[in-house]
């Protein structure tokens, strides 16, 4: 009894302890390493008293060499809204499971009444959920993850809880989603993306032209690896972690607006063809 009594002694000391340094690393170093780490949070501190947050990727940061005057997103609202404090948060590489990681970190007291996520339909695709920048990504959602202790975040950081994958195991990982998912619309030829994939490589895909440039070959198969493929809503991690936004912004009271980027339908039909256009279109609407 006496052991038994030492042990469960030890026990609450050690976790009375851990509570403390829990308390003294979040007002002292916490801070500190979330802007470190996340990379986001004096932008989530910023966005407090914003009256609207808009959240974006890669969309909103990046428009080409040859349109370096263009404005994102976010600062068209900006300029339009002049009644409103708007706050962006974009960078390149962010998705919904970011999003949702950022909007749970803004504080209870904060003055945001409108949220505007960015909806990419690229963002389903397996070509960017398995893409070199999701090593990033993964190690930044581990340090805003607060269903954890922040000290204890700060433990897996350190020992990467988030697996890290090399260019050619993400490259294995992309091959597979294109063979294992179906494309199930009767209206398309192809079942799988990979099959499309290697048509077109082949120059047998609908529309193909063996008169184009490599710059033409190259925009046609980014088309595809892009876009040709079918969203499943119950194993799609996007879903998953839009629906996460949507009952966070519930909870908050915030007014949610997905933001649906549109797509260049014209290039694709002439490249790739009416296929592509109508697996667009299904997953818009679905």
């Amino acid at each position: 009894m006496k052991v038994i009594k030492k042990i469960a002694v030890k026990g609450i000391i050690l976790i009375v302890a851990l509570i403390v340094l829990n308390f003294i690393y979040k007002v002292t170093l916490w801070k500190s390493d979330m802007e470190e780490y996340s990379g986001v949070y004096q932008k989530i501190e910023n966005a407090k008293n914003a009256d609207i947050l808009y959240l974006g990727d890669c969309s909103d940061s990046y428009f080409g060499k040859e349109n370096e005057g263009e404005k994102g997103i976010g600062q068209l609202l900006d300029s339009l809204l002049l009644d409103k404090n708007v706050e962006t948060i974009s960078e390149i590489g962010f998705h919904a499971g970011m999003y949702y990681s950022i909007l749970n970190q803004v504080p209870d007291e904060s003055k945001i009444k409108t949220v505007i996520v960015t909806m990419n339909l690229r963002s389903f695709s397996e070509l960017i959920m398995n893409n070199y920048t999701s090593n990033s990504i993964n190690q930044r959602l581990i340090i805003l993850d607060n269903n954890y202790p922040v000290l204890l975040n700060r433990f897996f950081l350190s020992f990467r809880k988030a697996k890290l994958y090399t260019g050619d195991e993400y490259i294995a990982m992309r091959i597979k989603g294109w063979k294992e998912n179906k494309i199930t619309l009767q209206s398309t030829q192809y079942k799988t993306l990979y099959a499309w994939k290697q048509a077109f490589e082949n120059g047998e895909c609908a529309n193909y032209n063996k008169n184009w440039n490599e710059l033409m070959k190259e925009k046609g198969l980014a088309f595809i690896t892009n876009y040709g493929f079918q969203i499943n809503p119950k194993e799609n991690l996007r879903i998953s972690d839009f629906d996460k936004i949507v009952s966070l912004s519930n909870k908050r009271n915030w007014q949610l607006i997905f933001h649906l980027l549109p797509e260049n339908i014209q290039e694709s039909k002439e490249l790739v063809g009416e296929y592509l256009i109508e697996l667009i279109k299904y997953n818009r609407q679905n």
